[in-house]
């Protein structure tokens, strides 16, 4: 579930706020909106298998890019995302505080509950955000055990590509030769 101060706030407000709080909690900035981002363990373990083979793939391949998990904030067309894995290109900046001035290349959300209509309404905000910053974003439903592609360039008139178990994820131009059977994140779930 995620906390809400429906009182609207601006970026500078927002980073004021992540700058004085002390703790683990993650929050996101979302058109005006502080959304404390719940801990689950299911969603962290199908997060870490996506790091996992990203990482292998970028190890074998010497890629100089950089990779983060679900507690790396980025700044992403004036809002604050903590997605569940961000890849950012070897040739953007990676910060070692705060919330990271570029957007990542690639962002993997992963739903914690399908039912709730809240997460999927706040998921709903950032993907137009996403989209101004040219990210691509992978989501991932982990109880239909499917995924939803956004690709930036694409029509944002058409829905997003639909993947099932069967099929893979790709993302060529940034992560060329790398696929990842998206039956493979599910097969050690409940």
């Amino acid at each position: 579930m995620a906390v809400r101060d429906l009182t609207l706030l601006s970026a500078a407000d927002f980073d004021n706020f992540i700058a004085d709080h002390v703790g683990d909690e993650i929050y996101e900035f979302v058109d005006g909106k502080v959304v404390q981002v719940p801990s689950n363990p299911w969603v962290s373990s199908i997060a870490a298998t996506i790091v996992f083979f990203i990482m292998l793939h970028m190890r074998h391949h010497n890629d100089a890019g950089n990779l983060a998990g679900a507690d790396g904030g980025f700044m992403v067309n004036g809002q604050r995302f903590a997605p569940d894995v961000a890849y950012v290109g070897p040739d953007k900046r990676f910060a070692d505080r705060g919330y990271n001035p570029d957007p990542p290349d690639l962002a993997v959300e992963v739903v914690s509950d399908e039912a709730n209509r809240t997460e999927l309404n706040d998921l709903a905000a950032k993907l137009p955000h996403y989209r101004a910053a040219g990210v691509t974003v992978w989501v991932i439903l982990p109880r239909a055990q499917r995924a939803e592609i956004h690709d930036p360039a694409a029509d944002p008139a058409q829905p997003p590509d639909q993947l099932s178990p069967e099929d893979e994820l790709q993302v060529p131009d940034l992560l060329p030769g790398f696929s990842l059977p998206l039956g493979e994140i599910f097969s050690d779930q409940v």
